[in-house]
């Protein structure tokens, strides 16, 4: 049975149950949370709690089929830790707010969760660490099902952030989280005390921090990291990063470190050491299954200089989002792979992302020197990053007249 067969009998089966209630999304987010939680899901009643009380989930032959064939698909997925969401679940960048209508699949697919996160047992105790952090990636997962529950959770994340950019962000995330909750039962809270820095040595990085940030040649830049780094590097051995499993940046005391990694990567990249670059971001991203630090954004563009495009697909699917830079990279690998159906595709949503972004490539407006420190989804700011660390490959692919036509 193909996916597409299968979420068309799915979906047929949700509106005669349902109206217009749930569709395809709901249902693969009920799946996810029962297949995610403390206990083995009983697939004997697969469905049980997915519908409104009172109803049943009588299914005919070719759902019960399809079904089968969907739980079968996620268990490999979960097995190899790879599950991810369906990719109608995007949020929009022109109407990020439309996430929270009843009809949106990704407020679907965290309706569907929180279904199947109902079905999960009382917790026994909830100061227990385990449970917490099961507890809160199950929160982040529902982020979706309404905007008051969103709101509840930017304003307890005290993020800086503008409220939809939080909610960019987290969609970032779900794919993460949802996988961190098959871990969960392994996760214990990281041994921090003996790790913890002194505060005034604490101050001392900021300070080598604020002096990297001051430098306008990435040659310079580097010796500050690399002082951070060697002062930093010997108080984290390798069984504190083997505690964490892959979700170094809870452990606070760490993080200037990580910085550190990700500003030296970031020099190298700069400096035209690709190679050196490419190691740095991914251990990095082995340290930080999150990115909390952003080194996919790089990453990708080095993979398309160096025209490395399984390693870019594969960085893709694990972050599958709608940003500025990863769409851009995917448009760009579409184009050099000669696929100009999905390259045109790609390339479209890219531009509904950044739409200044063409300008920069091409010349049209003049590129900073140096990068900007901050920018918002969307800006002049976020173009000219991108622009910064992707141009030479467009250049490269011989891309820019194929973009300057599509621009128009």
């Amino acid at each position: 049975m193909t996916p597409a067969n299968r979420t068309r009998l799915l979906n047929s089966w949700l509106q005669q149950q349902s109206g217009d209630d749930m569709s395809y999304p709901a249902l693969h987010g009920f799946l996810c949370a029962r297949l995610t939680g403390p206990q083995q899901p009983d697939w004997q009643t697969p469905l049980q709690g997915l519908l409104a009380q009172g109803r049943t989930a009588t299914l005919d032959e070719k759902s019960e089929l399809a079904l089968a064939h969907l739980i079968e698909e996620l268990q490999v997925q979960a097995d190899a830790g790879a599950l991810s969401l369906p990719s109608q679940c995007r949020l929009s960048n022109d109407r990020p707010e439309q996430v929270f209508e009843t009809s949106h699949p990704l407020g679907q697919w965290s309706y569907g969760f929180s279904q199947g996160l109902a079905c999960w047992p009382t917790p026994a105790n909830l100061n227990d660490p385990v449970t917490q952090r099961r507890l809160r990636l199950a929160a982040e997962l529902s982020l979706f099902r309404d905007l008051s529950l969103a709101r509840m959770l930017h304003q307890a994340a005290a993020s800086e952030l503008p409220f939809l950019d939080f909610c960019k962000r987290q969609r970032q995330q779900m794919k993460g989280a949802l996988n961190g909750l098959l871990e969960a039962h392994q996760w214990s809270l990281p041994q921090e005390e003996p790790h913890t820095p002194a505060s005034e040595q604490a101050k001392q990085w900021q300070s080598w921090f604020e002096q990297a940030n001051a430098c306008r040649s990435p040659q310079a830049r580097l010796v500050w990291f690399e002082r951070i780094i060697q002062d930093a590097e010997p108080r984290f051995d390798d069984p504190f990063w083997q505690g964490l499993e892959g979700h170094g940046w809870v452990a606070q005391e760490a993080r200037p470190l990580l910085a550190a990694w990700a500003g030296r990567a970031d020099c190298l990249f700069e400096l035209g050491l690709l190679p050196q670059a490419r190691r740095e971001y991914e251990a990095l991203l082995a340290r930080c299954r999150l990115d909390e630090p952003g080194c996919r954004y790089p990453l990708a563009s080095l993979y398309a200089m160096t025209a490395e495009w399984h390693a870019l697909e594969a960085l893709l699917t694990r972050f599958d989002e709608a940003s500025c830079a990863l769409l851009y990279s995917q448009a760009l690998m579409w184009f050099a792979r000669k696929e100009p159906d999905q390259a045109k595709k790609s390339l479209a949503r890219a531009l509904a992302s950044n739409a200044h972004v063409p300008a920069y490539l091409l010349g049209q407006r003049k590129l900073p020197k140096q990068a900007p420190h901050y920018w918002q989804s969307g800006s002049r700011d976020e173009a000219a990053s991108y622009a910064l660390q992707g141009r030479t490959a467009w250049l490269a692919e011989g891309a820019l007249l194929w973009l300057r036509a599509q621009a128009k």
